[in-house]
């Protein structure tokens, strides 16, 4: 009875001295305000990114993911799964493999906190070979050009950065891309070696470059294309006004932006709606991701202002319009095929 007394009593008293700041300190204490109970892929479902969550278990990595770390993950949210195409995420689903290599491109050994990101910060990923390039435009920031709509989430044994895209290891160089790309840059890459730039487009950077299409090249006025070809100053002076220092990607750019090219000359950016333009060229594939920089799609070759060419004169020969372009076509080719591709 007298042990029981005693204890009614400490208790009492101990109560009787605690203070309201006392209860706020206790609900206000940083081990009670940060308290994190959920592992990387837990607190993935928590915050909805279902499709990455699925996705990293189809590919065998929610174990890994689990376990100590610790990791930061750039984690896309459902929508921007949602925008791949379809044949894309088809061929993902087929071959776990490039799945997985897809999903460790978004991984970082190591807490990577949205304080210690800088412009073209790169970071090495669980993915051999592949890093990740972070960009600072402003206020907003990028993951291989992928906007981070959510910063910081922190878990047991990492943080997660939500992204608004899926960001895509990249296939190397500029150089690199346009030569594993030939249905779409073959006459880039031949232009590339004819001006002697396909190795400084091999180098560190970074760069951002406008890339004209086979189809772009093809729409040069007649005889445009073998003149360049065959002066290779005036052609590096054209590829050079689509070269631009530094990481620009879409989230950099706004309308009426004018950018200095490695030519010497501005280009004009415009934008209206979903809808970009460089000077007159629309930019048909955004923030593609280059070892050494940014690559943005156009549909038409970027001319230096007061640049002139050789044209064939229609009015000087008889050749029917015909039989015209197929002289052309085949000059064309023979001179494309007189530069050997590196």
């Amino acid at each position: 009875m007298r042990v029981l007394l005693v204890a009614l009593l400490t208790v009492t008293i101990v109560f009787t001295n605690a203070s309201p700041a006392d209860l706020w300190r206790a609900v206000l204490d940083p081990e009670v305000l940060y308290e994190v109970s959920d592992n990387i892929p837990a607190l993935a479902t928590k915050l909805n990114l279902t499709t990455l969550v699925q996705f990293v278990t189809k590919a065998g990595l929610a174990g890994p993911l689990s376990g100590p770390g610790p990791f930061t993950v750039f984690g896309p949210d459902n929508a921007a799964f949602g925008k791949l195409p379809k044949a894309l995420v088809d061929i993902l689903m087929k071959n776990t493999t490039l799945l997985a290599e897809v999903l460790k491109y978004h991984v970082i050994a190591g807490a990577v906190y949205s304080s210690a990101i800088t412009n073209e910060l790169t970071a090495p990923t669980l993915l051999p070979g592949a890093d990740i390039r972070l960009n600072v435009y402003g206020k907003t920031v990028t993951a291989s050009g992928r906007k981070v709509i959510k910063v910081d989430q922190n878990a047991t044994n990492g943080v997660i950065h939500v992204l608004g895209g899926v960001m895509l290891p990249p296939a190397g160089t500029v150089t690199k891309l346009a030569q594993e790309t030939p249905k779409t840059f073959s006459t880039l890459v031949h232009a590339l070696v004819a001006a002697n730039l396909a190795n400084a487009l091999n180098g560190p950077g970074p760069f951002t470059v406008f890339a004209p299409t086979n189809q772009a090249f093809a729409n040069l006025p007649p005889g445009a294309l073998i003149d360049l070809l065959k002066n290779p100053k005036k052609l590096a002076a054209v590829l050079l006004y689509h070269v631009v220092d530094g990481t620009f990607y879409s989230a950099a750019l706004s309308d009426g932006l004018k950018v200095q090219t490695k030519n010497g000359k501005n280009v004009t950016v415009s934008i209206s709606g979903s809808n970009v333009k460089v000077n007159d060229a629309n930019v048909i594939e955004a923030d593609v991701t280059v070892t050494n920089g940014a690559v943005h799609v156009i549909d038409a070759v970027l001319l230096p202002p007061n640049m002139r060419f050789e044209r064939i004169d229609e009015h000087r020969t008889h050749i029917v319009p015909v039989q015209k372009h197929e002289q052309y076509r085949m000059r064309l080719i023979k001179t494309l095929n007189s530069f050997q591709v590196v």
